[in-house]
């Protein structure tokens, strides 16, 4: 018995040594492991003091880069794929860009409320004008396969009551269903001779109390009119206000470049030419008559 028991003691003081021997490197380990993180964030602070000082006092960026690719790995376990750089966009993204967002913003939907706003900002100019205030009504229209009629009606709400526009001249414009003053049609490229001989294929055309615009153009507008920086909105916004301006009593051409550099004149037919003048949506001053009578706004 006495040889069992020593035997027992024995057994249990060789636990307790075990057993002290595992907690000590549980806590061993620990100790390590909070070591690590705080150096860890020590060096991630001096990485970004690091990079902030750069610029003004000879930091290495290339070091800090590293630093932080190497602590995303840390954090991942090595599981980390090198993200792609984020590349600046160019002056050409940026002008696409922007110019996608006037394209969007001219044909965008619209409340009537907003629709009603955009009346009363044209009317308000062309009481300011000094002339005689007058509204044309309009109806809206397609001929073909041309797509959506509700962003070309917006697109056409919206380049006619500009104020930079024809109210200036003392007119604006109201949408209406039926007994319109003009419709304005947007019409597929082998309908537009069906309205007259003189309507071309190729462009727009204003034949008696309807304008039509040429679906090809209104989708491309001009090569040199691009090419000069102009903008496929800009190109919808003049063709709708050149055509219109001819039910106003103006005809093409009436007034010619006023040399290079100048801005062209409305009536000036820019889809065929610009003669060394700027491309242009608005009735110049000189243009700022109209022979139309119509009811009062």
């Amino acid at each position: 018995m006495g040889s069992a028991n020593m035997n027992r003691a024995s057994r249990r003081c060789r636990r307790r040594h075990l057993r002290r021997r595992y907690i000590l490197r549980r806590i061993i380990a620990a100790v390590a492991l909070v070591l690590l993180v705080v150096g860890v964030v020590a060096s991630a602070r001096a990485s970004v003091a690091h990079v902030t000082a750069a610029p003004d006092e000879g930091g290495d960026a290339t070091a800090s880069i590293d630093f932080t690719k190497a602590l995303r790995m840390a954090f991942a376990n090595g599981q980390v794929e090198e993200a792609e750089p984020l590349q600046p966009k160019s002056d050409e993204d940026r002008d696409k860009d922007a110019a996608q967002q006037e394209l969007e913003a001219l044909a965008a939907p619209m409340s009537d409320e907003q629709r009603r706003q955009i009346y009363d900002k044209a009317k308000q100019t062309a009481e300011q004008s000094g002339a005689q205030v007058m509204k044309m009504t309009y109806c809206v229209a397609t001929n073909g396969d041309v797509g959506d009629k509700s962003a070309f009606a917006n697109s056409v709400d919206r380049a006619l009551n500009d104020p930079r526009g024809w109210p200036r001249a003392g007119v604006v414009f109201q949408q209406v269903d039926d007994g319109c003053d003009v419709t304005v049609t947007l019409a597929a490229p082998e309908k537009m001779p069906t309205y007259s001989t003189y309507c071309s294929s190729e462009y727009s055309c204003r034949v008696g109390a309807d304008v039509i615009i040429n679906k090809k153009r209104w989708d491309g507008a001009v090569d040199h009119w691009l090419q000069e920086g102009g903008t496929l909105a800009g190109y919808r916004t003049m063709v709708v206000n050149h055509e219109v301006g001819h039910a106003l009593g103006h005809i093409d051409n009436e007034q010619t470049c006023g040399g290079d550099g100048q801005k062209a004149p409305l009536m000036q037919e820019q889809s065929m030419f610009l003669n060394g003048c700027t491309v242009n949506q608005w009735p110049l001053d000189s243009e700022l008559w109209t022979t139309f009578v119509g009811s009062p706004a």
